[in-house]
């Protein structure tokens, strides 16, 4: 019995080694250059508005903030992506934001048309704003000629926000722009606190939300570790916050694959991703959450980079026409929360 356990550290061993997991590192150097290098690979993956939508501008930059450009046709210029999005973006020729009655409006999916190459969820965009740390000045403007600004964005958000919708979105932006301790009232005239918002949230089984939970995840996750940083306390709805984010991190180690890729059926079973388009969107969306609803002693475990060595490992083998957009931009960004919690 004793030696088969010492054959099988040694295995063990032999195995992080060739990884680039030097046994001893919190994280090893040679698996931080290697996520660097598929960052910025994923980063160099051109913009441009005749090729990719306002959906795909969108969560490049969730992915990579303010520092993205898109190469915008009609100016034969490069802009910046959020300039783009906020001023220049269109679809079928108009711009993407309308000037429904004083209020800055994106079509969202649900009328039957195309409208999901914009927003494909309610927030979405404003998610992506609040996560990117756009300031709530920043202007919009509209079809009319009508400027706007993300605050107008985020106040017709609060009004119109209701307890049925998906949360994980709404939960990044009002913990971001709304204090913990503001109370704001909707037009149904139902008031709401940040809590309020993560104590619905928290009562949902996440199978049954977009993806199969991610995204509600990750909204629970950073609302959270916004709130734990400004001073909060483990307490209340916030404790049962980290109860239900414990639960998923569980389940998804649990389900890992033998090679750390993680489960392509995400919390419903254990599935082995057929594709490396499939495993980097599985394995890239389990990773984003986790990135911030772990520690950063919780993301240097064994088991937390083995994941982050096989997602790294298809980005370096494929070029990046062969991952979906939404996939590898969420891997793009849980490797760079991955890094920043981690000291890289």
């Amino acid at each position: 019995m004793k030696k088969y356990i010492f054959f099988f550290a040694v295995n063990c061993l032999a195995f992080l080694s060739s990884a680039g997991l030097a046994v001893g590192d919190s994280v090893p150097k040679a698996l931080s250059v290697r996520i660097d290098k598929v960052i910025k690979k994923a980063h160099a993956r051109p913009l441009r508005s005749d090729v990719n939508t306002p959906w795909v501008v969108m969560h490049a930059v969730v992915a990579f903030e303010h520092d993205l450009e898109v190469f915008d046709v009609e100016s034969d210029r490069k802009l910046n992506a959020i300039d783009y999005l906020t001023h220049h973006a269109k679809f079928e020729g108009k711009l993407i934001y309308q000037d429904v009655k004083g209020v800055p409006t994106l079509k969202t999916r649900g009328k039957g048309d195309k409208s999901f190459l914009i927003q494909d969820h309610v927030d979405q965009f404003l998610f992506a704003y609040a996560d990117a740390g756009v300031k709530l000045d920043r202007e919009i403007v509209s079809r009319t000629g009508r400027k706007f600004t993300v605050q107008d964005k985020l106040d017709f958000a609060k009004k119109g926000f209701r307890e049925d919708q998906e949360l994980g979105w709404t939960l990044v932006a009002v913990s971001t722009y709304v204090p913990f301790d503001e109370e704001w009232k909707t037009d149904t005239g139902k008031k709401y606190r940040v809590e309020d918002v993560m104590r619905l949230a928290i009562q949902r089984d996440p199978r049954r939300e977009t993806e199969g939970g991610p995204h509600h995840l990750y909204g629970v996750a950073y609302a959270l570790r916004k709130y734990l940083d400004q001073g909060g306390k483990l307490v209340g709805v916030w404790k049962d916050a980290k109860k239900y984010l414990d639960k998923y991190v569980a389940i998804t180690k649990d389900y890992q694959q033998k090679d750390g890729a993680f489960s392509a059926a995400v919390f419903f079973r254990s599935a082995r991703p057929r594709t490396p388009r499939q495993l980097i969107s599985s394995t890239g969306h389990a990773l984003e959450w986790m990135s911030v609803a772990l520690s950063p002693d919780e993301l240097t475990q064994d088991w937390v980079l083995k994941a982050i060595n096989r997602m790294v490992t298809d980005l370096e083998k494929f070029p990046t026409e062969v991952f979906s957009d939404g996939g590898l931009y969420h891997a793009a960004h849980a490797l760079r929360r991955f890094r920043e919690a981690t000291g890289g």
